[in-house]
């Protein structure tokens, strides 16, 4: 007799807690995204989701979660955001799909690191990356029942 997998799955949309090291000591973070959105996530929201459905795996069973950020913004908005928090010039610079790679070159990686940093952006650029707040684990509408919720701290 067959097993049947019990598998819950986590989509997260793009990091937002790692965009400041793109900008690099320049403050000048490139890609071909456009005015493409985005709901990027934090990585301690993901953490969060997560331990919530670790304490009720049943609740999760053969679900699948796309976690997304609480709002959707353009890699401009992202740069603007870091400036204002850290209190330096960054900026972002719109590029071509071609200068995305040479740009990217000054990193030594393999080729499929450049294809996943370039495609990164041409999905935002896209509309193919989440842009609307699907499954924030701290969203508190009725929209986000589905979503896997953060248990109370003692």
């Amino acid at each position: 007799m067959a097993s049947v997998a019990r598998q819950t799955f986590l989509r997260d949309n793009i990091y937002i807690d790692v965009m400041e090291h793109f900008a690099g000591d320049h403050g000048v973070m490139r890609g071909p995204a456009g005015e493409g959105r985005a709901a990027l996530v934090a990585r301690a929201d993901v953490t969060r989701g997560a331990s919530s459905i670790m304490r009720d795996l049943d609740a999760h069973v053969n679900r699948a979660y796309t976690l997304t950020g609480p709002e959707s913004l353009t890699m401009s908005e992202v740069a603007a955001t870091i400036a204002d928090v850290r209190g330096r010039d960054v900026t972002f610079v719109n590029e071509t799909v071609d200068e995305a790679y040479e740009s990217r070159r000054r990193w030594e990686t393999e080729q499929s690191q450049y294809d996943a940093s370039v495609s990164t952006d041409t999905a935002m650029a896209s509309g193919a990356s989440p842009s609307t707040p699907d499954c924030h684990p701290y969203r508190r509408d009725d929209d986000a029942r589905s979503c896997p919720r953060p248990h109370a701290h003692p």
